[in-house]
């Protein structure tokens, strides 16, 4: 949507004789509710169009005649923050958690190893799962890497760790070790806060975006608006004779 047409055209704000706004006037609300309800649906942050740069026109002119709403929608704003910054603290505490369990490189691949535990996570967390146990799948798979022999362990076809492979026993010894402990990183996450955030902000965020869209629909029908003293469109500033 481009900024209000009222901002280029004054008289788009002239008030009818029964205290109500002008058709132009009422389209420019109407197309700020379409905007909101289009960006709650999509679970994105509220958009007004402003100008980029430029002072919150559109945004003062939609609060001018629908004050009621402001609060739901800084409410909304924050919690779309707050799911979109979930994962990221719990990709944070499952790098802490892989260090504090010895997984370092090398052997571990620690950028990948991390990146597909913390996806494991946000799904199960989703799905409400974190309470099941849940027994990782990793393969093993012999490498050559600069005439040394490996065995290399992959999640979901990422390799996640490089064991040098040494005399047999030691390397199942070795091989057995790490998986245990890639295991007990990817249990101590599903018990952390920061995996149980990332449901309770998604469940926060959509108990309110329910309640929004009833709100903005409910404006949306409504077959008048009422013109506002604190609206820049209803009251335009007057022209100096200089």
């Amino acid at each position: 949507m481009t900024p209000l047409r009222a901002q280029l055209a004054p008289s788009r704000g002239e008030s009818e004789p029964d205290g109500n706004i002008g058709p132009l006037h009422r389209e420019d609300l109407e197309e700020l509710l379409d905007l909101l309800r289009a960006t709650v649906e999509l679970e994105s942050r509220c958009d007004f169009a402003d100008r980029e740069g430029g002072p919150p026109r559109n945004r003062e002119v939609f609060l001018a005649h629908f004050g009621e709403l402001d609060a739901s929608l800084l409410a909304w704003d924050e919690r779309v923050e707050r799911v979109r910054a979930a994962p990221g603290a719990l990709w944070e505490s499952l790098a802490r958690g892989a260090a504090a369990r010895g997984l370092v490189e090398p052997p571990f691949s620690v950028g990948p190893l991390v990146d597909r535990l913390a996806v494991m996570t946000v799904e199960r967390s989703r799905r409400g799962q974190l309470g099941v146990p849940h027994a990782l799948s990793i393969e093993r798979f012999r490498d050559n890497v600069g005439g040394r022999p490996f065995v290399s362990l992959y999640m979901e076809g990422q390799r996640v760790a490089s064991l040098p492979q040494g005399p047999e026993a030691d390397a199942r010894a070795a091989t057995l070790t790490a998986e245990s402990l890639i295991q007990a990183c990817f249990d101590d996450a599903q018990h952390s806060e920061e995996a149980l955030e990332i449901d309770d902000a998604r469940d926060a965020l959509l108990d309110l975006k329910a309640h929004l869209l009833g709100l903005l629909a409910e404006h949306a029908a409504a077959d008048s608006f009422t013109a506002s003293a604190n609206c820049p469109i209803c009251q335009p500033a007057p022209v100096s004779d200089s």
